[in-house]
């Protein structure tokens, strides 16, 4: 961390904790929320977790770690932004940013049944009727076995939704922010644990149920934390394990970042199978998609990749008018196929899909200056929007805590009016 940074960073530490008191101390919500600014979360935000705390029989005593950990991620964002704004770097937030992100999270939790991923359901199933071996839950070395199986699982499913044809739609708003803070940490996918089932349920023929929903949790937890641009290089840790800097190479779109560390906790996965970058100072890593979006429609952004890769893609013409996936057999591989290929383009197999020889091949250099899409608003309105966010917010919050309770109306009902909400935001933050 900068000097500036951190000197901004412990001229807040006494005072946020303060603040968040006389802020939220008279409401059920903000107790719910204080209550949960603990030490205990705040190391599971890092995955500094041990078997004896977290290793349960069954799949129903395993808490949704999401929620518990959910006041440090609020935490965490309102203090990088006031580092961010004190130390002068105001063009690393963005208020229309920022909300969109934070919606797209809320919407993917939406979406997870139970607040399980949809894995779960699948994954119980095979181990109940398919498992080669039982190993025992209680076991350090089943915990163990399935931290590294687990995190493996994860490269492989996030380079999938990457490199498998229409399975970057489940991904590509992940990767529209054109700013990378912690609020990017939530813009999430509201259907991509649908792709990912696929990678998470190998490990049911062995690893019991309620481990592998621990470690699972633990490994989406910990992705919050490495998007930050608070932090430099963290020295020794950065040969093994994943850190901010290598996850901001992820997350750029200049030609040596596309395709690059997908690992979750460790970083050896990618230096293994060819995927690793190191960020480089000279070339910083510059955010958002190769083509950017342009708008902060929820609803467009959530879905509209996923059907450009399924059809559109395979429809394309050159400029003649000629097709540039001609006959059957290339408009499959068109929705198959990286995102980036075209008719000769190489490939190379990986796992059960194709990858681009040369990840970098046709991908343009950013534009310089770098020129976002934020269109203006005036005070009073971004007033408004701050107000109308915060109690959507509260309502989700307690949505949260509540879903359990909730009949399948009330749940469809509170859905619906998240979504419209979140799409009357894009209305003014795009000026429609």
């Amino acid at each position: 961390m900068s000097e500036e940074l951190l000197d901004a960073s412990l001229n807040l530490t006494t005072t946020v904790t303060p603040l968040l008191n006389r802020i939220f101390s008279n409401t059920s919500l903000g107790h719910r929320l204080l209550e949960r600014l603990t030490l205990v979360n705040l190391r599971h935000t890092l995955y500094f977790i041990t078997p004896y705390e977290t290793a349960v029989p069954t799949v129903e005593q395993v808490p949704n770690y999401n929620v518990e950990v959910s006041a440090w991620w609020l935490t965490f964002v309102v203090v990088e932004f006031l580092i961010l704004q004190i130390s002068g770097h105001h063009d690393r937030f963005a208020l229309n940013d920022s909300i969109t992100s934070i919606c797209a999270g809320m919407l993917s939790q939406c979406f997870k049944f139970g607040g399980r991923t949809v894995a779960i359901f699948l994954y119980i199933f095979i181990w109940n009727n398919f498992r080669l071996i039982e190993l025992p839950w209680d076991s350090p070395w089943t915990w163990l076995l399935c931290l590294v199986f687990q995190d493996l699982m994860y490269y492989c499913g996030h380079r999938a939704v990457h490199e498998f044809g229409f399975f970057w739609g489940l991904h590509t708003i992940h990767h529209s922010s054109e700013y990378y803070n912690f609020s990017t940490a939530l813009r999430q996918a509201a259907i991509q644990d649908a792709g990912l089932a696929i990678y998470d349920v190998l490990q049911a023929f062995f690893i019991p149920p309620p481990i592998f929903l621990v470690h699972r949790y633990f490994s989406e937890i910990l992705q919050f934390v490495m998007h930050t641009s608070l932090f430099d290089t963290l020295g020794p840790l950065g040969i093994v394990f994943n850190t901010p800097s290598h996850h901001r190479v992820h997350h750029g779109r200049n030609p040596y970042c596309i395709d690059k560390n997908y690992g979750g906790v460790f970083i050896i996965w990618d230096k293994m199978f060819g995927t690793f970058a190191a960020e480089r100072k000279d070339d910083p890593p510059i955010y958002g998609l190769v083509h950017n979006e342009n708008t902060f429609n929820q609803i467009y952004l959530q879905a509209h990749v996923l059907w450009d890769m399924i059809y559109f893609k395979g429809q394309m013409k050159n400029e003649k008018g000629e097709p540039l996936f001609p006959g059957l057999t290339n408009k499959i591989k068109a929705a198959l196929y990286p995102p980036g290929w075209f008719p000769g383009v190489p490939v190379r197999p990986f796992f059960h899909w194709f990858s681009l020889v040369d990840t970098a091949y046709g991908v343009p250099e950013p534009e310089k200056p770098v020129v976002r899409y934020n269109p203006p608003l005036k005070t009073w309105l971004k007033l408004y929007l701050i107000g109308h966010f915060t109690l959507l917010l509260a309502i989700f919050l307690h949505f949260e805590y509540d879903r359990p309770r909730l009949d399948y109306v009330d749940f469809s009902l509170k859905i619906a009016f998240f979504l419209v909400t979140m799409q009357t935001f894009s209305a003014f933050f795009d000026k429609w």
